[in-house]
């Protein structure tokens, strides 16, 4: 599902380029066809990937992780822990 709607916190999946099939974190918007995803492990808080929407597909929204990185309470390997759920789902 092609969702430029994308907003921090959601959970979207890679669907082009060499990191095709990764999950994500988007945690930051950066103008209206970029934002800013973490995985945990390869790209991390402190040196997020950008994304542009067309790659991505939204799986999930989520509203703690939204809230969590608001309030900066969120590490990379939380990070790591939430999104192996989606993995392990076959997403």
């Amino acid at each position: 599902m092609k969702d430029k709607n994308l907003k921090a916190g959601d959970v979207a999946i890679s669907r082009a380029g060499h990191d095709a099939g990764r999950v994500y974190l988007i945690v930051k918007i950066v103008g209206e066809d970029f934002c800013l995803a973490v995985d945990g492990k390869i790209r991390k808080l402190d040196n997020p990937k950008v994304k542009r929407f067309k790659h991505l597909d939204k799986i999930d929204e989520r509203a703690d992780l939204a809230e969590s990185l608001d309030k900066a309470k969120i590490t990379d390997k939380a990070v790591s822990a939430e999104l192996k759920n989606y993995s392990k789902q076959g997403r």
